[in-house]
């Protein structure tokens, strides 16, 4: 039986890193041959040395390098910038050149997040538009200019245009939890998510947990283990019987299981960091105009995370047979100890840079 070539990008982030993970303790992992376009030289030999992984060395504007890889592999897993479009562009010319070589449509499964969903709501209030991923034409008829959108029309063409590849593509809500694994003790992949990280740095340097309008926007959630899952059973499913699964303009796969506002996101990293003595106030303390950009990075990322971004998955239910163990309360329930390792984290950074 001939290997399963794959290209993975993103393989010591996050999302990436798990899903690498799952696929080196994969039951076939001995009949596939990774490849991973990896920027840190140190982590490129651990990955070959250890794990087995091959490994090119570069980033994404290394478009060249990202047709090459592309071009190889089978399957393509695109788990970086998800707004990148000249390197999905790229990635996608590669996929081409496959195809006109061997006449087979390889395969695609491309990151992408429900944040294409958001509005402005500024907090202010819960949405009570819910979209699902059933719903086509409610994704279509977003703005071009929605966040992820431009990449996502371009993964989409390329196979219900143009014909050249089957492409899916996955939509993460708010992914939480401590990625855990042999590739994050190896201190070769980040086990942390964006969202809680950024919250709680900012409450640290404000002395308070900052919050924008009433804290009422909702965003849906997933953990990284019932996230990672999707992708190895929708990479198992496309190589056993790609017809039966979506693809193309069908291809969207929301994952999400549960919801919260952000004021209840907010809240509980603020029970967290008042019980560590790190706040001086267990209250939820509105941001003055203007300020909450200079917290939460910039003043668009800022009115980004208190957002609405509601979501109804149901494509990787259905197709897929996905079962999420995690729930919302988890992500509750999981923060003290997450924002614990998160401080230690800061302190040290700290530490280290005086």
């Amino acid at each position: 039986m001939s290997k399963v070539t794959i290209f993975l990008t993103g393989a010591t982030g996050y999302i990436g890193g798990s899903v690498l993970q799952r696929l080196l303790s994969h039951p076939n992992a001995a009949n596939f041959e990774i490849t991973a376009l990896v920027r840190n030289a140190d982590k490129a030999k651990l990955l070959e040395t250890r794990f087995g992984v091959k490994t090119v060395l570069g980033s994404l504007q290394d478009l060249d390098k990202l047709v090459d890889l592309a071009e190889s592999a089978k399957v393509t897993i695109n788990t970086a910038d998800c707004d990148d479009v000249e390197a999905t562009k790229a990635i996608l010319r590669g996929l081409k050149r496959r195809h006109e070589k061997t006449g087979e449509a390889p395969i695609l499964i491309h990151t992408s997040g429900t944040g294409e969903f958001r509005d402005d709501a500024r907090g202010e209030y819960a949405s009570e538009t819910i979209y699902s991923d059933l719903d086509i034409p409610s994704i279509e008829a977003l703005p071009p200019d929605a966040p992820h959108r431009p990449v996502d029309v371009l993964v989409v063409a390329a196979d219900a245009e143009e014909g050249y590849a089957r492409t899916h593509i996955i939509m993460p809500s708010i992914v939480y939890g401590i990625a855990k694994g042999p590739l994050v003790d190896a201190g070769i992949v980040n086990p942390h998510t964006i969202v809680t990280p950024l919250f709680v740095r900012a409450a640290l340097g404000r002395g308070t947990v900052g919050v924008l309008g009433k804290g009422l926007s909702r965003w849906a959630n997933v953990h990284i283990e019932d996230l990672a899952d999707v992708y190895i059973r929708l990479f198992d499913a496309v190589l056993q019987d790609s017809s039966k699964v979506s693809h193309g303009r069908e291809g969207y796969f929301f994952i999400d299981n549960g919801e919260l506002s952000v004021g209840e996101l907010l809240q509980s990293i603020a029970d967290a960091l008042f019980a560590l003595g790190r706040i001086s106030t267990r209250e939820l303390v509105p941001y003055e105009p203007g300020e909450a950009g200079k917290f939460l990075i910039n003043d668009y990322l800022a009115g980004f995370m208190f957002t609405n971004s509601r979501t109804r998955g149901a494509r990787a239910r259905r197709e897929l047979g996905w079962s999420p163990k995690y729930t919302a309360q988890d992500f509750v329930s999981g923060l003290p100890a997450e924002v614990e390792v998160l401080v230690k984290k800061f302190d040290a950074e700290a530490k280290s840079s005086a």
